[in-house]
């Protein structure tokens, strides 16, 4: 099934996740929803709400299929400066854009479109494992603008592996002076891991061999030094060679970054 493609709907959200019309293109050229269990959204849900519960934190649910936010907490509304009675109107999908500092929209655009980007790089068994914080201005009603931080994890995927909902946790910035830009960075929070995302206009022009590309390639389908080494008859000295070479060439850290910076750059598909 595919998204709901609206661009009306969930302006929040697609300004932190690529609130552009790539954003929406990069989702309908690779996402074909499929699997998706509604009781599963409730126990999400429940769950959900029972840990907001007992946090200061504002917390949201955010569907990508439907593109929509699906719960927004009452420490949500309040962090943003919504004077709340008893009843809360669900306006989450028009809150972000009408809050956001309008300064701080544009550059968070686009690194949530190099979030997405890099997230469908990974194997669908990994996406768990990363989170994106960011660090911005929002309207807080009487005080003013204020700044805050905000994590997004994966907290559901559907059968086929697609991203489905997205865990959002926002709270004020215990740091609220001297603001110069979007803070913004991916984490690995299994290992401690900093996401380096290659930049978007690379300075020099990347090579790989043809060796390196056929090594790189293998290791995106998941396979270990010992598996390559087997495959390709060479010995598992040489594979950690051509992999050590690979992420110097392309100025990362570990072999998931060289997988998004290769991809990104069209060295391999």
């Amino acid at each position: 099934m595919r998204r709901n493609t609206d661009l009306s709907l969930g302006n929040g959200a697609y300004r932190h996740l690529g609130a552009t019309r790539d954003y929406i293109e990069l989702l309908n050229d690779h996402f074909d929803f499929d699997g998706i269990e509604p009781d599963c959204l409730d126990k999400q849900l429940d769950l959900i709400r029972a840990m907001a519960q007992l946090s200061s934190s504002g917390v949201t649910v955010y569907d990508l299929q439907k593109g929509v936010h699906v719960y927004a907490s009452r420490n949500f509304y309040q962090i943003y400066g919504y004077e709340l009675g008893d009843s809360i109107t669900d306006v989450a999908n028009e809150v972000f854009d009408c809050r956001i500092h309008p300064t701080d929209r544009e550059q968070l655009a686009r690194n949530g479109y190099e979030a997405m980007q890099f997230m469908m790089t990974l194997p669908s068994r990994l996406r768990r494992q990363f989170k994106m914080v960011t660090e911005y201005r929002i309207f807080a009603g009487q005080q003013g603008y204020i700044q805050v931080t905000e994590q997004h994890q994966v907290l559901e995927q559907d059968a086929s592996g697609n991203i489905w909902l997205s865990l959002g946790i926002i709270d004020v910035s215990p740091n609220q002076s001297d603001f110069t830009q979007v803070k913004f960075q991916i984490t690995n929070f299994h290992t401690g891991e900093l996401v380096q995302l290659q930049k978007s206009n690379p300075s020099e022009s990347i090579h790989l061999t043809f060796r390196e590309k056929e090594i790189l390639e293998m290791i995106g389908k998941g396979k270990l030094s010992k598996e390559i080494s087997s495959q390709l008859e060479i010995s598992i000295h040489t594979v950690n060679t051509h992999r050590q070479r690979i992420l110097e060439k392309l100025e990362v850290n570990n072999s998931i970054e060289a997988l998004y910076s290769a991809k990104r750059l069209g060295i391999i598909a």
